[in-house]
């Protein structure tokens, strides 16, 4: 989120236009002594790497034209170039002699999404999904699992909930620890009006990546608004202030939960908010208070052992521990 920035000032305006003018002057000088010195001095540094990457790999086609493989490392340049055209090209060259290749299929797919084509593309993900969804090994195939994934993400972005609801359970009961998946499908429950379901795919996918992802708390904090569980509601707000280095204000909201029905929860936020500042003597102030609380909490206990503290559990437990709120 951006902060919010207040309207200058008339006369502000005028002496900020003065002086970016003046800055453009003295810039344009710099700029054409530089162009001057680059001139003499600059040594080409040639292609980059991703063009020597692609230029190779043309190569390598043009020598053998009937090689999958190297029209697969083909397509990946040109997607990895953002030339989806070319990457079409090359995908549609090897289903014409193998049209099950799941790689270009998969491939197809990724380009055609890049291009906003995106019925094409769940045409391209469902020659997988149809043909793998009752094999031998579909329970433990990560092309499967991929090809469901992107079907929830397309029909996530075309407002079809209930479809990616189907693709997205599909996806995470392939690979539970798919942390995008999980998001994702707690984003389609809740615009399905199941908040308390969103609630627990969100908290899944939080508990592969904590922190450092900013949407799951933002859905989350809607979520436990729609349930009218407002100081769940407050700590999701907390981090996602958190994530978006809103620390302050972070740790404001989260000092007034340290007591009630998501302490745990807002212990840990704290915790983690002290170690991002490298104020470790703090966070682990913070971890061992969540033992006073829960004295069995594992996130609190592996934190102090990381910090080198050992911790001083507290003589009760609490059902407040984290993942419950």
């Amino acid at each position: 989120m951006k902060p919010n920035r207040e309207t200058a000032s008339v006369s502000d305006q005028r002496l900020s236009r003065l002086l970016r003018l003046g800055v453009l002057v003295l810039a344009v000088g710099v700029l054409a002594f530089a162009g001057v010195y680059y001139q003499d001095q600059h040594v080409n540094a040639g292609p980059s790497l991703l063009s020597r990457q692609t230029d190779s790999a043309e190569q390598a086609v043009r020598k053998a034209p009937t090689n999958i493989g190297v029209r697969l490392q083909l397509a990946a340049a040109y997607r990895q170039g953002k030339r989806y055209d070319d990457a079409l090209r090359q995908y549609d060259e090897i289903l014409k002699a193998d049209g099950t290749n799941r790689a270009a299929i998969l491939g197809r797919g990724g380009a055609l999404m890049a291009t906003g084509d995106l019925t094409a593309a769940a045409t391209a993900y469902r020659k997988i999904t149809g043909a793998a969804a009752t094999g031998e090994f579909a329970g433990a195939d990560p092309q499967l699992e991929e090809a469901h994934y992107y079907l929830g993400s397309i029909a996530v972005t075309q407002g079809k909930s209930k479809v990616a609801i189907t693709e997205l359970q599909a996806a995470v009961k392939i690979d539970g620890s798919d942390s995008d998946a999980l998001y994702l499908l707690g984003v389609a429950r809740l615009r399905d009006g199941a908040p308390q379901l969103a609630v627990d795919s969100l908290k899944q996918a939080l508990l592969f990546v904590p922190t450092g992802w900013c949407e799951p708390y933002s859905q989350l904090a809607q979520a436990y608004a729609k349930l009218g569980r407002l100081p769940q509601a407050t700590y999701a707000r907390a981090m996602t202030d958190f994530c978006h280095q809103k620390t302050a204000a972070a740790t404001r909201q989260l000092k007034t939960l340290t007591a009630g029905p998501v302490a745990v929860d807002a212990m840990l936020g704290l915790a983690l908010i002290a170690e991002s500042e490298s104020s470790n003597a703090e966070a682990a102030s913070w971890f061992k208070k969540v033992l006073t609380v829960d004295a069995t909490n594992v996130t609190a206990k592996s934190a102090l052992s990381q910090l080198g503290v050992g911790p001083t559990p507290g003589p009760k437990s609490s059902p407040t521990t984290q993942g419950r709120s």
